[in-house]
C-alpha cells in the first residue's frame, strides 16, 4: 500500500514538474514573440526618398521652434523656407519613377532574404548572395547619389541665407533642428537582442 501511494505520490510530482516548464517555455516564447514584435514595429520601411534627403519644412513650426518675434524676419524667414520645399518638390517630382523603381526593388530583395528557401539554399547560391546584394547596392547609390547632391546643395544654399538674416542663437537653433528632421529620415536597424533572450529563456526551461 506504501508503495502505491509513493509511486502515485511521484507520478502527481512529474506531471506538476511537467506543466510547470511548459508554462516557463510557453512565456519565454511569448516574451520573443513580443519582442519580436516591437522590433518590427521600431524598423522604418525603407523609402528611397527618405535615403535621398527628400523631405519638407513645415514653416510656421520652424518659425515657432526658433521664436522669431519680428514680423519682417518671419517673413524672410518664411520665404527662403518656401523657396527651399519648392526646389526639392521639383526634385521629388522628376526623379518620381526613379525612387519606385528602387522602393520595388529593396522590396523584392527583402522578400527574398525572408523567404524559407533561404535556408536550404546551395553553397554555391550562399556564395552568389553577397554579390546580389553588392549588385543591388552600386544600382540604389548610382541613382541616389545624384540626387542627394541636388538636394545638399539647396540645403547649403538655405543654410547660408538663414545664417545671414537669423541671429547667432536662432541659427544654432535651426542646424539642431534639421538634424533632428534627418535623424528621423534614417533607417533603424532592427534589435536582435530580444531573439537571443527569448532563446536564452528556453535553454535556461530545458535545463530544468
Amino acid at each position: 500500500m506504501k508503495n502505491i501511494f509513493l509511486i502515485i505520490l511521484l507520478l502527481a510530482n512529474t506531471a506538476i514538474s511537467a506543466q510547470r516548464g511548459g508554462g516557463g517555455m510557453g512565456r519565454g516564447q511569448q516574451q520573443n514573440q513580443n519582442g519580436q514584435q516591437n522590433s518590427e514595429r521600431e524598423v522604418k520601411e525603407f523609402k528611397a526618398s527618405d535615403v535621398a534627403g527628400i523631405f519638407y519644412y513645415d514653416v510656421e513650426e520652424v518659425i515657432k521652434k526658433l521664436k522669431v518675434k519680428d514680423d519682417a524676419l518671419k517673413a524672410s524667414a518664411s520665404k527662403v523656407l518656401r523657396d527651399y520645399n519648392f526646389k526639392i518638390k521639383e526634385i521629388a517630382l522628376l526623379n518620381t519613377d526613379n525612387f519606385k523603381v528602387i522602393d520595388i526593388l529593396m522590396k523584392s530583395n527583402r522578400g527574398n532574404n525572408k523567404g524559407p528557401r533561404q535556408r536550404n539554399v546551395s553553397n554555391n547560391n550562399e556564395n552568389q548572395q553577397p554579390k546580389e546584394v553588392d549588385s543591388l547596392r552600386i544600382k540604389v547609390n548610382k541613382i541616389i547619389r545624384p540626387i542627394r547632391r541636388e538636394v545638399n546643395k539647396n540645403e547649403a544654399v538655405l543654410n547660408e541665407t538663414l545664417q545671414s538674416i537669423l541671429s547667432k542663437k536662432q541659427h544654432t537653433k535651426w542646424l539642431k533642428y534639421q538634424e533632428n528632421k534627418k535623424e528621423e529620415l534614417a533607417p533603424k536597424k532592427p534589435e536582435r537582442n530580444n531573439n537571443r533572450g527569448g532563446q536564452q529563456g528556453q535553454n535556461r526551461q530545458r535545463r530544468f
